[in-house]
Order: structure tokens, then sequence, then C-alpha cells
């Protein structure tokens, strides 16, 4: 009875002994499958066109770019001396004309002249006016006639102003002259030479007044 118990006893003893070094043993499993390789991947990046910081390019631009630089402005040459010398006459003579022609007017305005004496010097629409200005008004004082300046727009045109004084006032006045055709007698040695009794002439005339 005796041995039988130690063998017993025995048989607890191993059974806690494998059970503690199970326990204190560390658990190390076997591989049971191929480690995989471990791949990375990398993100994935979408390229775009950068934006535009400048305005598109237009059709107006684009035909401006192509046009042709301007030519700098040059001077017209001088007229040669012939056509100066034309244009002077021509001055001289306006200058004359007008002169002559407005102091008649103001002494028609003044009844101090009839009316037919203008006829030759002025034409048919302004005759009409200065009739009608003449007989509508009687101004108590005569006019005389101060300053006259001529502005030339070529040898057969001008503008003519200037200044006249009466009753101690001094009044502007503005006219315009130009050389227009005109009929005129034929003269006697002239007269064998052509069946017309008159013959066409540009000579200077009045063709506007008035009185500022």
């Amino acid at each position: 009875m005796t041995k039988c118990h130690r063998t017993t006893t025995h048989g607890v003893a191993d059974v806690l002994r494998d059970d503690i070094v199970e326990r204190i043993r560390p658990e190390v499993e076997p591989p049971t499958a191929p480690v995989r390789p471990i791949i990375m991947e990398t993100p994935r990046v979408l390229i775009r066109p950068a934006p535009q910081y400048e305005p598109p390019l237009r059709v107006d631009d684009v035909a401006l770019a192509t046009l042709p630089r301007p030519v700098p402005r040059q001077r017209p040459p001088a007229p040669p001396p012939a056509t100066r010398q034309a244009l002077s006459t021509a001055t001289t003579e306006a200058r004359r004309f007008a002169i002559a022609t407005v102091t008649l007017v103001l002494e028609v305005l003044d009844r101090r002249r009839t009316v037919a004496q203008l006829e030759p010097h002025v034409t048919r629409g302004l005759l009409d006016q200065l009739t009608i200005l003449s007989r509508s008004t009687a101004p108590a004082s005569s006019a005389s006639l101060r300053r006259v300046h001529i502005q030339m727009g070529g040898p057969g045109a001008a503008e003519v102003f200037g200044s006249f004084e009466r009753g101690g006032r001094v009044l502007a006045f503005a006219a315009r002259i130009e050389q227009l055709p005109c009929r005129v007698r034929t003269p006697p040695e002239k007269r064998k030479r052509t069946l017309l009794p008159r013959l066409v002439e540009y000579r200077w005339q009045l063709v506007d007044f008035t009185i500022a």
C-alpha cells in the first residue's frame, strides 16, 4: 500500500511541473504561411495646366500689331514764287475792294447813297437784304469806317472783319467776299471779234454782311 501512494504522488508532481514549464515557455508559433512582401503604393497625382493670368489675345490686338507704323507727318512744301505772288496780288485787290464796298454799304445804310450804287458790287440776294435794312432804319448820325482786316481763304475768297464808329459807339462787322463770274459789256474794240454783246469776267463780290 505504501508503494502505490508514492507512485501517485510522483505522478501529480510531474503533471504540475509540466504545466508550469508550459506556462513559462515563450509562445512561439511556427510560421504557417510564407511572409508576403510589403508593396508601397505611391499616391496618384493629377496634372492640370496652369491658369492664365493674362487676358487672351483679341483679334483687334493682332490686327493693330500687324498694322504699319504711322509715317511722321511732314510739312507741305512751300508754294512756288509764282503762287505766292498771285496770292499777294489777290490779297491787295481783296483789301482794296473790301474797304471801298464796306464804306459804300455804311453810306447806303445812312441814306447818304442809293441802293442802286451797290448793284455792281454785291450779290442779288444781299442787295435785297440791304434794301430792306436801309428803308427800316434811320440812324441819327453817320458811320465812319475805322479798321478792316482780311483773312484770305484762297486766291478767290476772303473773310473780312473790322469795326466802324457811329454816334460815339464802336460797332463790329463781318463780311465775306468772293470772285464770281459777272457779265460785263464788251468793249468797242472787241465787238468785232465776238458776236456776244457781253462777256463774263470774274470780279470781287460782297456775298455776306453782318453788323454785330
